[in-house]
């Protein structure tokens, strides 16, 4: 399933999606054929590298059955901090200044717009807010390495220079599991609002971001004046999530909602799926991200290798 639909998450900023984990995979055509392409190798240019037909095609081009995962060294560190900010500009800042500062150690950068972190914490959320004021966007900054002196040296003096150059106006440290927990519990906060919001899951430049949320916020409350839309995302890989509650009753709703959040993304080149692949509602969408050469080039894909349409049939493409 992971390598089916090349899961991201949390640490892609670090790890890389699922696909720059996959060495080698053994997977079955829709005729029984084992294509069986194992490698383990990170370095092999012996021909064409078969596996990444298979990794993200959701199923549409063979089942997979079996992997070679490229592992990494567990970590011995670990830093969290909470950190707000007073303007998205700053965050981008902060975002440059932590990978510079951190490195190969830095393994998240999440970001909380305040109508996220606002409903995810009391009094409306369950969380108790470690700060005492309330600021516009929130970021968690997270770091694994294996020098347990050097590296929490390090991660302070990252903080500290984000403090004096006014990019971030407070922080908060975790010092225990248990406060680490409670920081990515915020983050994680997401069923009051995903239970019955439209969802979406974009990707575009982290400049471009601020101008993306005015735009569909705009769009949106056009035709939906009362929608609830909140925003947060992992901004380390230029993941942006992306939660509408239309708080209305007509039945285009979600109609309208998709296509401002879609569309809006065009001016962008933005990608309207980042992580969670396409499946049956995000097709009629796929052209705001591959032009129809791309398009024709996967359907000639699957017609090649599933003639009959018997895996997965309707996903990301129609080939009927």
């Amino acid at each position: 399933g992971f390598v089916s639909t090349n899961a991201g998450g949390t640490k892609v900023i670090r790890y890389g999606m699922t696909r720059d984990a996959v060495l080698g995979l053994e997977a079955v055509l829709a005729d029984g054929t084992v294509i069986s392409s194992m490698n383990r190798y990170i370095k092999n240019n012996s021909g064409f590298d078969l596996k990444q037909l298979f990794i993200g095609s959701e199923g549409l081009l063979g089942i997979v059955t079996r992997v070679v995962f490229r592992l990494s060294v567990k970590p011995k560190t670990h830093q969290v901090a909470l950190v707000a900010s007073t303007d998205y500009e700053s965050i981008v800042q902060s975002l440059n200044a932590v990978q510079e500062l951190l490195g190969s150690d830095l393994c998240g950068f999440e970001v909380m717009w305040d109508n996220f972190y606002s409903k995810a914490t009391l009094p409306y959320g369950p969380h108790k807010s470690p700060f005492e004021d309330s600021y516009p966007i929130y970021a968690i900054i997270e770091s694994m390495g294996i020098n347990q002196e050097n590296d929490e040296s390090q991660f302070m003096t990252a903080l500290e220079h984000m403090l004096e150059n006014e990019l971030i106006v407070d922080a908060v440290i975790a010092k225990s599991d248990a406060e680490r927990d409670a920081i990515w519990a915020i983050r994680g906060e997401v069923e009051w609002l995903v239970k019955d919001a439209a969802n979406f899951d974009v990707s575009l430049r982290s400049a471009d971001v601020a101008a993306y949320i005015d735009d569909i916020n705009a769009v949106i409350r056009k035709d939906l004046p009362d929608a609830l839309i909140a925003t947060f995302g992992h901004l380390g890989d230029n993941n942006l999530h992306v939660s509408v509650l239309p708080n209305d009753e007509r039945e285009d709703a979600v109609h309208l909602i998709e296509k401002g959040v879609y569309e809006s993304l065009v001016p962008y080149h933005g990608a309207m799926s980042a992580e969670h692949g396409i499946g049956f509602e995000r097709k009629p969408y796929l052209g705001i991200s591959r032009s129809d050469e791309e398009i024709a080039l996967m359907k000639t894909l699957k017609m090649t290798l599933d003639p009959h349409n018997i895996l997965n049939p309707g996903r990301i493409i129609s080939v009927d």
